[in-house]
Parts: structure tokens; C-alpha cells; sequence
């Protein structure tokens, strides 16, 4: 799977599944296993009222601003990751478990340390907040053309932000693909998503063999896989530096932050290949994967593989080059930038790896769902090594 935000929890704005995460947390702190204190600082917690308050959102009951939460006890942007999410569709039990869980691994992470300092019902709430924001700040302005039609102004952890098109990634990708002898031609408008076509790749995705030793599809990983590390390497030449997450969490927050990162700073901190690959049959899909190919290179000490790198490119040009996002919409129009940049050997690997994927995860059997989740609860996409039909990457792509 190419985008780095993979598996990740972000508490990303209007997603997520509050009421189950403060559900899960409160359930493992009133255990009866746990410490009289632990079950203390659960009562604590649910006299703030968050608990409530979660359940009124959860319910639907519209909350118009902050302030009518009457959370006292939660600073501003902790507050903000909570009340941004939303409650759960009906008929998604399973979401609602995955949610609870998530709640549970939250505590058992952060627990002990807010107890090491103390604990109370602010501090443990701040701890959960931590990873959810980022002090990577938008660029004051963009030197690059805007795709005709980006939705431009995006709310990115309550702050209304500016993207746009980063000229200098425009040019060297222009100089990339020049140096093949094709011709460049950049994107210049803004795809819109086509439903029905969209669920219609979902479907051949769902379809596709996965047969990572069929000549053909040998064949196109490996010119795509050459071709995203001459990608790469023209990157690092640029001065673009690349690292993994920390295991303690998200560094970004948001994964808008990420595009700020690399537009104002040259860098990007990745999801780690290791740590999330595909669904839940990719253990046995990814066995001959080349991907997972290790490339003789490390970040912060751990083995790099070729689908790392194709994270990292993927992210800065196709999501950065010309600052589109990660849902539905941002996820087409990635392809759609990143496409331009593979010859016609590579683009039908790539298209597996990103429009074949992100169909099937936002319009494939639980597109409806996946479409409003937060990463961390998505159905993603079975991990495979094929090829789509033909028209699966030349349909819809703009000229």
C-alpha cells in the first residue's frame, strides 16, 4: 500500500469514533485488575463530563462550537480532537469493537506515564491528545500554478490552510521525466472523482490475480520500482530527507501536516512498511511482494524496502506536488499527478498500488463506511502483486 498514512492514527477533523475510544479507555481503567488508584482517576475522569459529552455527539445532538461542550478541564486543541469526531453509522458493531480496542491500546500506552507524573483527568486527556497535532506550519505562499479547481482552503486540526502547487517538485519532476526522453506534461486541473468509474476499478482490484511471477507483472514492478528510486534519488540529490515514525506515534497529526513538511522543510517522516502492509490476508500476499525488496539503505537505523520509498515518493509527488489530500478526492488526483511522472512499462504497477487500492478502500464493499472512518478503523485493501485492465489507468486521466 503506497501512502504512508497506511495504518495510522491521526485525529484527523470530523472522523473517528469518540464515544467508543473514551468507552474503551474508561472500561480498562475501572478493571477490576487495576490499581484502586487507576479506578480513582476513571471516576475523576467521568465526573470532567467528557464522557457525556462524547455521548451527546454520539447520538447526534449538534454541538456548534467548543464552548457548549463545557469540558473545563481539556485544553483547546485536546478538546478539538475530541469533539471533531464523528459518532458511529448504524449497523457497524464491528467498528464500534475496533473503536473500543483502540481505546484500551490508547490507555495502556499512555496510562502509566500520566500516572508516573501525578495523573489527573487533564493530564491523561492531554496525553491522549499528544500526536494529534504538529508545529509544522503552512508555507506563507506557493510559487506554483494551483490546479484548476483545487479546494484549496482546508481545515486541518480546526486551522483553515492554504495549499497549493509546489513549483520546485513541478520541475523536477519535469526534469525527471525529460531525462527518459517523454515528455512532461503537468497536471493543470483538478480531477473530480467519478463514482461509478471509481467502483468500477474497485472491482478489478478486487479481481486481479495476485501473481507477483507472471512475466508481465514481473516486468512492470520492476521498471516501476527502478523508476521511483531514480525518483528518489533525484529527491535526496534536492536535498528532500526521509525518515521513519517514531514508534511512540504519529509525528503529523494531521496528514495535511505531512505536505507542510515537505514544502517547507524538505523532509518527511514515514509509516514504516514493517509496521502496516496491506489488509488482513498480506502476510501470505506479500510473501514474494517485490516491495518488500530492502534497498541496502537505513533510516534511523532500520532496514528501508522498496515500498517505503514508494511511500515517501508517492507522497511527494503525487499529495505534495500540488498539495491535494488523502481522502477519496486527494487519493485520485495523487494518481492522477504521480501517473505523468512512470513510463508506460511502470504505470500499471503504479496504478495497482494507488488507484487500484484507494478504489477499492473508498468505493470498493465498504467504500461508504471507509469514505467518513479514521485510518486507524478503514477496511483497507487486500495487499497484492497484479495487473488491472488497461483501461483502469488510462480512463479518467486528465491530458
Amino acid at each position: 500500500m503506497a501512502d504512508y498514512i497506511g495504518q495510522t492514527p491521526y485525529a484527523n477533523p470530523r472522523t473517528g469514533y469518540a464515544s467508543d475510544l473514551i468507552s474503551g479507555l474508561l472500561g480498562y481503567m475501572k478493571d477490576p485488575r487495576r490499581t484502586q488508584q487507576l479506578q480513582g482517576l476513571a471516576g475523576l475522569l467521568e465526573s470532567t463530563g467528557i464522557p457525556k459529552t462524547v455521548e451527546r455527539l454520539a447520538y447526534g445532538e449538534p454541538l456548534t462550537n467548543l464552548q457548549q461542550a463545557n469540558v473545563p478541564a481539556l485544553r483547546p486543541e485536546t478538546a478539538e480532537a475530541l469533539m471533531t469526531l464523528l459518532p458511529l453509522p448504524s449497523g457497524t458493531s464491528k467498528a464500534a469493537m475496533a473503536a473500543g480496542r483502540a481505546g484500551e491500546r490508547m490507555a495502556e500506552r499512555v496510562v502509566p506515564r500520566v500516572m508516573e507524573r501525578g495523573g489527573a483527568p487533564a493530564g491523561l486527556l492531554d496525553a491522549l491528545a499528544q500526536g494529534s497535532t504538529s508545529n509544522v506550519l503552512p508555507p506563507a505562499r506557493f510559487r506554483g500554478q494551483a490546479l484548476e479547481g483545487l479546494p484549496s482552503r482546508v481545515d486541518v486540526g480546526g486551522t483553515m490552510e492554504e495549499f497549493g502547487t509546489d513549483q520546485r517538485l513541478v520541475d523536477i519532476a519535469k526534469e525527471l521525466v525529460e531525462k527518459k526522453g517523454f515528455v512532461y506534461s503537468p497536471q493543470l486541473k483538478y480531477a473530480e472523482v467519478d463514482p461509478q468509474r471509481a467502483a468500477k476499478i474497485a472491482d478489478a482490484y478486487a479481481k486481479m490475480e495476485n501473481n507477483p511471477n507472471s512475466p508481465q507483472v514481473k516486468k512492470a514492478y520492476d521498471a516501476m520500482i527502478e523508476e521511483t528510486m531514480e525518483q528518489y534519488e533525484a529527491l535526496r540529490k534536492k536535498g528532500y530527507q526521509f525518515s521513519f515514525m517514531p514508534e511512540s506515534g504519529d509525528i503529523y497529526g494531521n496528514p495535511r501536516n505531512a505536505i507542510n513538511d515537505i514544502v517547507q522543510n524538505q523532509r518527511l517522516s514515514v509509516f514504516p512498511t514493517e509496521q502496516g502492509f496491506g489488509g488482513p490476508s498480506a502476510a501470505v500476499a506479500s510473501e514474494a511482494n517485490p516491495l518488500l525488496m530492502r534497498i541496502g539503505e537505513k533510516w534511523d537505523g532500520k532496514e528501508v524496502t522498496a515500498n517505503d520509498v514508494f511511500r515517501a515518493v508517492h507522497d511527494v509527488f503525487g499529495h505534495a506536488k500540488h498539495g491535494v489530500g488523502f481522502r477519496a478526492g486527494g487519493e485520485e488526483n495523487a494518481f492522477q499527478a504521480h501517473a505523468r511522472m512512470y513510463s508506460p512499462e511502470a504505470l500499471p504497477a503504479a496504478a495497482s498500488e494507488t488507484r487500484g487500492q484507494n478504489s477499492w478502500v473508498n468505493y470498493g464493499p465498504f467504500g461508504e463506511f471507509n469514505r467518513k472512518a479514521s485510518p486507524s478503523l478503514t477496511e483497507y485493501a487486500e495487499q497484492k502483486t497484479g495487473i488491472m485492465p488497461e483501461w483502469t489507468w488510462i480512463e479518467g486521466l486528465l491530458k
